[in-house]
């Protein structure tokens, strides 16, 4: 099976309009084809007759598109290469294009581009350009990241208790695990490999989240479900990060630390602030 991809266009592109709407054509072709008797599975001729099929559509968006469109203002395309307005639309009606076809085929999706580089650590080096289709990683250009994650429910005793402690160690584990396999990985790519040594980007998730807040007897749903699963996802998120200024201490700094050390300590603020 061939791997998706990542597709990413800016919603001021001029041909914004045909991005958002092109799967969902191809979807409705598909449809008619199986009411025609085709296979439809996923890999059946159905779907393997129409575009797209293999890529994961998003756009862009700025926080000038969100506000604009909260305030029902007009919002403009322009022209790539010379700026110039290519066409006026109301805000609002762009976003319900991408509520509308997001609904019908489940393309596409947003991203708040704002907000991702104002988070970005490493912004001097240059800007957070897109992400891999499930959007987990989220980093330079040309770059790799390890990913890894822990299964929650095996931090929960017979009792129901998390167990913090265990946890705090197994993020310490699997910090230093992945940063040592930086080093003993081949990457795709010379530009690849220089970036992936250089910055040592590590991705820790976590798994099970649903059926840990199902045995705390939480909704999903709820501010105490949101409430948990908060401050789970943020000790993972300070262990990770102290145990990487560890890594750091006995090994030195990654390659490209110096030039953003004061956008990383402004993240690592908000993440504290949040």
């Amino acid at each position: 099976r061939r791997a998706a991809k990542m597709v990413i266009l800016n919603v001021d592109h001029p041909d914004i309009v045909d991005f958002i709407e092109c799967k969902a054509r191809e979807e409705r072709k598909a449809w008619t084809l199986i009411d025609a008797g085709y296979d439809s599975s996923i890999d059946g001729e159905a779907y393997g007759s129409v575009f797209f099929q293999n890529a994961n559509n998003s756009v862009r968006v700025t926080d000038e598109f969100m506000e604009a469109m909260l305030e029902d203002r007009e919002w403009q395309t322009r022209n790539v290469l010379d700026g110039r307005v290519a066409e006026t639309y109301r805000a609002r009606d762009l976003m319900r294009r991408i509520a509308e076809a997001a609904h019908f085929c489940g393309d596409p999706g947003l991203q708040f581009d704002t907000t991702i580089n104002d988070w970005h650590t490493c912004p001097n080096t240059g800007r957070i350009n897109a992400s891999n289709p499930c959007s987990e990683y989220m980093h330079l250009d040309d770059s790799a990241c390890n990913l890894a994650s822990l299964n929650l429910m095996k931090f929960v005793d017979d009792g129901g208790k998390f167990d913090v402690d265990g946890f705090r160690h197994a993020v310490d584990v699997v910090i230093t695990a992945q940063d040592i396999v930086i080093d003993n990985s081949s990457y795709p790519t010379e530009q690849i490999t220089e970036t992936a040594k250089a910055y040592r980007e590590l991705g820790l998730g976590y798994a099970n989240l649903g059926a840990l807040l199902m045995a705390q007897g939480l909704a999903y749903d709820s501010d105490a479900g949101r409430s948990y699963s908060a401050a789970v996802t943020s000790l993972m998120c300070g262990e990770a990060y102290l145990q990487s200024s560890r890594v750091s201490e006995a090994m030195s700094p990654y390659a490209g630390y110096a030039k953003n050390r004061q956008a990383q300590l402004r993240v690592i603020d908000k993440h504290r602030q949040k």
